[in-house]
């Protein structure tokens, strides 16, 4: 049996859900006058409790005017679900392309929900129709956010779990290959069991680039390309990987003007509404956007696998020239506003550039570093300076969206440097390494290795917490440098060996010298005793810890032990 055959049957598997039909409370009114006003007759639960993260479906049956059902204004359905505290959201609903309108909505909180569903067409809004379910304990822990939005006594600088857990980022940008690596309905997306080998936990993707719902028309959905997306989505919920999820890829929104070159702007079906330039500029494009950017709220904003909303990748290969800060700005704003469990934003330019204003627009700024020069030692001070860089602008969680060099000739050193760098210097991810075949390659077992190392040593870490902030680190030994962040009890540093730095990839790997000696100065640490304990970057094992006394903030005196390339430490500091 091929894999699109076997597409094929999962896909019609997944969608013949046994639905609980759950009588609606309170009663449904009765039936009113033909044309009078639309009206919900029926709403299936498809399970009345569920544990607390999980994620409920409903369909309805309704009675509307409407010729076009992915046009909000002729009809839209909407929900408001009310937790056990009073806390409400407005959820979207939407029209799935074939079967019936359907609700998605994940609860946050145990206890009893209430939901009051209205459905609006050109005649006005029907009668509410509401009901209830249970939602019980689980060991599930949301979706993403700024540490700051869960307690505003946390860093910004990083993500946590909407119940507060630790998280940190662990993963790469495969855009383009989500279903390349084995795809079946016994193991669902294999790159995410690939993933969850190496200890990643999220992924950056391209949804529109091969499965755009507007691929044929900017007014009438692709179903087979909605229902792939939902495939995707509910294994990365059921596996816990996160997705950044990308609204609009590049090529999507260029033309064979840009100097890029002949993008995909023909096969997006918003060329029947008018001109490229005109999807930057007419309120009819807005507006249609608008129901675009609508409908993928209402159906995949509920699923805590969405991490991110990736509003654009790299702006400046797209046509949107002189319209590129508004027009961001405002899809930006759209996702902030609409999305009821508020995902946070995410977008980038391409080339090592520096976007103030799309990283003051947007919740988790980002740069695309491609320009390494082939030196895997230097990449280390290039991710310093671009994270320490977006640390330094806004309290805000940064990464590097994309990054990587053709081929597989300067890895694992130079994928490793760039990730313990990024780390180090503050960065919420580690860096998205590109992978798309071909001469960008794919991740190497070595390359999982290095995620997987680099797994171990944050595990747990409550980074937001400990609300860090850089410290100030110098080295007697001239060839080595280091970097690093520490709270007020806790922190961490990494130190490397830079004395390699422009050489080829065969005089690193042949000529690494055994530093011994090294003594670093380390300001911005309280006075007081630490334990230190050192962490074989490489091998991924920790070694024995000792302790130094620091006599003031300003000179905190720690002596290394023996070490080859680079070394992490973490740092404890004793009770008083």
């Amino acid at each position: 049996m091929n894999r699109c055959l076997l597409l094929l049957l999962w896909l019609a598997a997944a969608f013949l859900v046994s639905c609980q039909d759950v009588p609606v409370d309170p009663t449904p009114s009765p039936p009113l006058p033909e044309g009078a006003r639309p009206q919900i007759s029926h709403v299936s639960l498809d399970r009345p409790e569920l544990p607390r993260y999980e994620s409920l479906e409903m369909p309805l049956t309704l009675e509307a005017e409407y010729g076009n059902p992915y046009d909000s204004r002729e009809v839209r359905l909407d929900g408001l679900f009310t937790g056990p505290d009073g806390r409400q959201m407005n959820v979207p609903g939407f029209w799935d392309g074939s079967e019936a309108w359907r609700i998605r909505f994940t609860p946050s909180l145990e206890g009893v929900w209430q939901y009051r569903l209205v459905i609006q067409d050109r005649r006005g809004e029907s009668l509410p129709v509401e009901g209830r379910f249970t939602v019980t304990p689980s060991e599930l822990h949301g979706w993403l956010q700024p540490g700051n939005w869960f307690d505003p006594a946390y860093s910004g600088r990083y993500l946590v779990h909407h119940d507060g857990t630790p998280f940190y980022g662990l993963g790469h940008c495969d855009a383009l290959n989500i279903l390349i690596d084995g795809f079946s309905p016994e193991r669902g997306v294999g790159l995410f069991n690939n993933m969850l080998a190496a200890n990643e936990n999220y992924v950056v993707w391209w949804p529109l680039y091969s499965s755009s719902p507007v691929s044929q028309r900017y007014d009438d959905y692709t179903v087979s390309n909605l229902n792939l997306i939902d495939v995707v989505v509910q294994d990365a919920q059921k596996k816990g990987i996160f997705l950044i999820f990308t609204i609009w890829d590049h090529p999507q929104l260029r033309d064979g003007s840009h100097s890029w070159g002949d993008g995909r702007w023909e096969s997006n079906g918003f060329k029947h509404l008018g001109s490229l330039e005109s999807f930057f500029t007419s309120d009819e494009a807005w507006v249609w956007q608008e129901n675009f950017y609508r409908y993928i709220i209402a159906r995949w904003s509920y699923s805590p696998a969405i991490g991110m909303w990736q509003t654009v990748s790299e702006i400046n290969g797209t046509n949107a020239y002189a319209h590129t800060d508004s027009w961001h700005e405002r899809v930006n704003q759209y996702f902030q506003e609409h999305d009821p469990y508020r995902h946070p934003t995410t977008a980038s330019m391409a080339g090592d550039i520096d976007w103030e204003a799309g990283h003051l627009a947007m919740d988790a700024p980002q740069v695309h570093l491609y320009d390494f020069a082939n030196d895997a030692v230097g990449a280390a001070a290039l991710l310093a300076e671009w994270t320490s860089l977006m640390w330094q602008r806004a309290e805000k969680p940064n990464w590097v969206g994309e990054f990587g060099v053709q081929g597989n000739t300067h890895y694992p050193e130079l994928f490793h440097n760039a990730i313990w760098a990024a780390f180090a210097n503050g960065a919420a991810l580690t860096p998205a390494e590109w992978n798309s075949g071909g001469s960008w390659m794919r991740m190497t077992p070595e390359m999982n290795n290095s995620i997987s190392q680099l797994a171990q040593f944050v595990a747990g870490m409550p980074l937001a917490a400990w609300h860090p902030s850089p410290l100030d680190i110098n080295s007697q030994d001239p060839q080595v440098r280091g970097w690093g962040l520490a709270g007020k009890v806790e922190g961490f540093f990494w130190v490397q060996d830079f004395a390699l730095e422009g050489q080829p990839i065969e005089q690193v790997r042949a000529g690494q010298t055994v530093r011994s000696g090294v003594i670093l100065n380390i300001a911005g640490l309280a006075a007081g005793e630490y334990r230190i304990t050192p962490y074989d970057t490489w091998q991924g094992m920790y070694h024995e810890p000792f302790t130094v006394f620091c006599d003031s903030s300003e000179n905190c005196l720690i002596p290394l032990p023996t070490f080859t390339a680079d070394m992490a430490f973490k740092l404890v500091k004793s009770a008083q």
